[in-house]
């Protein structure tokens, strides 16, 4: 049993487990790009737009790129199931759930059991673009886990 992980040293694993091509960019690149390679976590489409003549910067940027691709697909997938699996639930407290109650109607709700795993998955997504930062404003290009499975942008 000792040579079992535990959840930390899993997770940490999962994290650093990706590839690290940091040497192969120039320090000038590195230090010159932090900010524009921050800004590619968070809008992700203007890096990728205004600075293809640094290397580091457009290498974060392609990957804030993934992410925002990932993103979309994760909302997209997030409203179809909060939209189409709904259960008679109650209307709440307030001006609606007393009008409700009067007509004697019950109001349509997204189970927990829906929101709750989309909810962890999208704060996954949040930490990787916090993960992102975290590696530009150490000057490293490592890949982010799971957008490095899912490579739109090269």
């Amino acid at each position: 049993m000792a040579n079992e992980k535990n959840f930390q040293d899993k997770a940490k694993d999962f994290i650093n487990n990706v590839e690290d091509s940091t040497k192969t960019f120039d320090k000038k690149d590195i230090e010159s790009g932090k900010g524009m390679g921050i800004l590619s976590y968070i809008l992700p489409f203007i890096p990728f737009f205004a600075e293809k003549n640094n290397k580091f910067v457009a290498y974060h940027a392609k990957q804030g790129m993934n992410l925002l691709m990932l993103s979309i697909a994760y909302s997209i997938v997030y409203g179809v199931l909060t939209s189409v699996i709904k259960v008679n639930g109650d209307c709440g407290y307030g001006y609606w759930g007393d009008l409700a109650e009067a007509f004697g109607t019950t109001c349509k709700v997204t189970p927990w059991w829906v929101t709750v795993p989309l909810s962890i998955i999208g704060l996954g997504i949040t930490l990787l673009a916090i993960l992102g930062i975290v590696n530009v404003c150490k000057g490293k290009a490592k890949e982010l886990p799971i957008v490095n499975k899912i490579k739109i942008f090269k």
